[in-house]
């Protein structure tokens, strides 16, 4: 979930570079047929002003193009400004292709590396036109730089917050123009980031079917290839949750031709297996998975549980046993240790266990239901 305020705090600290001009009753200014009233505030940018004070510019009367300026800063810095709406009156009045300029001149800012004022820019455009998507896809660049500033100072929160609108506007600009291809290309790497790397591949992909750019294709084309066996992988968890068991092997089994080292691959394998019931295999990816270094206390649950379906119960009690040395706030392990005392008969032993499950998570409404059962 976007925290808005941060984004839109960044913005509104930068209303301190404006000043405000209010005309005199007696003083008029006309804007093609459109004039201005003394009640509307003219703002104007403050480093404008001083310099103009300076060398004698704004002596006689004021520039009207650093007032449409300081306009356009209003409507990027602050979008719920009480003037707002007149402001896009006076900017159309001013320049029926005011919409063009604004991106223009973002785009020169830009280039010139100011990358807040630009953004100011592009968020003006935005404000003015909520489908312009030049203005959309520029601004979310933007913002996508700002994010990246805050996150290498160290500063996560705040830059991930922008990362995320910027991630919102791109797949805004996908619902107004479904082929616009620069969308899907910044998306992919969005989605990189995020770790979700089926919907980066599937952006990637499209891309490739909408570009011309021989370079960029060629970048993205690499690009899938770093990430074709993240993408895979998350295929199989995605199986896994569904419950199709047989899809998930096949995604995690291909993967351990390649990264036969992997113990987390060989756990996943392991549910994977006992999901379908065949618990010889799960039992055989399982002890892997803890041979090669995993420290997951919830592998030696799902092995415990195999063996106990195999009828090593024994076996399984030493096993939960050890998981829990490993990780004793895991309820799992001592509920289920306690179910297997249950089912060897060894009832006070079951409900010291089911207790302690219970006492470390009281939530859990089947081990709650067993722990009252037991105990009546």
């Amino acid at each position: 979930m976007i925290n808005m305020n941060i984004v839109k705090d960044y913005f509104l600290k930068m209303v301190d570079n404006i000043s405000f001009i209010e005309l005199k009753d007696e003083k008029i200014l006309k804007i093609k047929d459109y004039t201005l009233t003394s009640y509307i505030p003219l703002p104007i940018v403050t480093d404008t002003l001083i310099n103009g004070i300076k060398d004698g510019r704004f002596k006689e009367e004021l520039n009207l193009v650093h007032i449409i300026e300081g306009m356009i800063y209003m409507l990027g810095i602050d979008l719920d400004f009480k003037y707002n709406e007149e402001y896009k009156k006076i900017l159309y009045k001013f320049n029926s292709n005011i919409e063009d300029f604004i991106l223009y001149t973002g785009l020169k800012l830009d280039e010139s590396g100011e990358d807040d004022k630009s953004a100011i820019f592009f968020r003006a455009l935005t404000n003015i036109n909520n489908e312009n998507i030049s203005g959309l896809f520029n601004y979310a660049v933007s913002l996508e730089k700002i994010a990246k500033k805050f996150i290498e100072s160290k500063e996560e929160k705040k830059g991930k917050e922008f990362l995320l609108e910027s991630t919102n506007i791109l797949e805004n600009i996908l619902d107004l123009d479904p082929n616009f291809s620069l969308a899907y290309y910044k998306l992919g790497y969005h989605y990189k980031y995020y770790g979700q790397f089926q919907k980066a591949r599937l952006m990637w992909e499209k891309y490739i079917n909408l570009d011309e750019d021989k370079m960029r294709l060629q970048e993205i084309r690499e690009e899938l290839t770093v990430i074709e066996d993240d993408a895979e992988y998350e295929e199989g968890l995605n199986c896994l949750s569904r419950g199709n068991y047989n899809g998930a092997l096949d995604k995690f089994l291909s993967l351990l031709q390649k990264y036969s080292d992997n113990w987390n691959l060989y756990y996943m394998t392991g549910i994977a297996y006992k999901g379908l019931g065949v618990y010889e295999d799960a039992i055989e990816n399982l002890i892997e998975a803890i041979n090669l270094g995993g420290d997951n206390s919830d592998i030696y649950n799902e092995l415990g549980i195999s063996l106990f379906a195999i009828g090593n119960e024994k076996e399984a009690i030493d096993i939960l046993t050890k998981g829990f040395e490993l990780d004793n706030k895991n309820y799992k392990l001592i509920f289920n240790r306690g179910l297997i005392y249950y089912q060897l008969g060894l009832k006070e032993k079951a409900l010291k266990d089911i207790k302690m499950a219970y006492e470390l998570n009281p939530q859990d409404v089947s081990v709650r239901k067993t722990y009252e059962q037991l105990g009546k």
